[in-house]
């Protein structure tokens, strides 16, 4: 596992949550990349906070070449483990992404579950090669009506995923916001055009 200067509260806030099995503490794939399992045609991925690595397991189950990206030591090296366990080749890296920096033209698919950062997206994009899918979700607005004092700077607007994969020139597969009170997720797959 390489690891690159990472901002340390992030990394220890983290680095506690897994160890006490909060967050995405488990090793299965996101619902939301399973259902549309029939979009994925192999190569190289990316996922990005990438937690205990179950979506970058499913992914090298399918046979990418995947890289995995989190700023949590806990994480990794439970996903490092996990993937040794199952027989997976997975590439782990310990970074901030906040500083960190995506490769360009590299991957025919990047995953970011639960990870917002909005200057990250036009990375993301360039990251892409031509052809190649982006699937995000995050939370929304609409999860303050479950939970109203979470920070809402870690939320999108409705709308606000959607208009950010356009920013980045990418072309919107399918995008939806939830309904509010039922549904507080934003999920997007888009493509980079050829």
């Amino acid at each position: 596992m390489k690891s690159i200067p990472r901002t340390e509260s992030d990394r220890e806030r983290w680095d506690r949550k897994y160890a006490a099995g909060e967050g995405p503490a488990h090793y299965e794939p996101c619902r939301f990349l399973a259902d549309n399992a029939h979009l994925l045609g192999g190569g190289r991925a990316l996922d990005v906070a990438c937690g205990f690595g179950g979506n970058a397991f499913y992914l090298a189950s399918l046979g990418y070449q995947v890289d995995a990206v989190d700023i949590s030591s806990v994480g990794l090296t439970r996903a490092q483990a996990e993937a040794r366990r199952r027989g997976l080749q997975i590439h782990f890296l310990q970074a901030d992404l906040g500083r960190w920096w995506v490769p360009p033209a590299l991957y025919d698919l990047i995953l970011v579950f639960y990870y917002l950062n909005r200057e990250l997206m036009p990375q993301l994009a360039a990251g892409l090669r031509p052809g190649g899918l982006l699937f995000q979700a995050n939370r929304n607005q609409h999860f303050l009506a479950m939970r109203p004092s979470f920070d809402p700077e870690y939320l999108l607007e409705p709308g606000e995923l959607q208009g950010m994969a356009l920013d980045a020139d990418l072309e919107v597969l399918r995008c939806t916001d939830g309904i509010p009170g039922a549904e507080h997720n934003s999920k997007l797959i888009a493509r980079r055009p050829n």
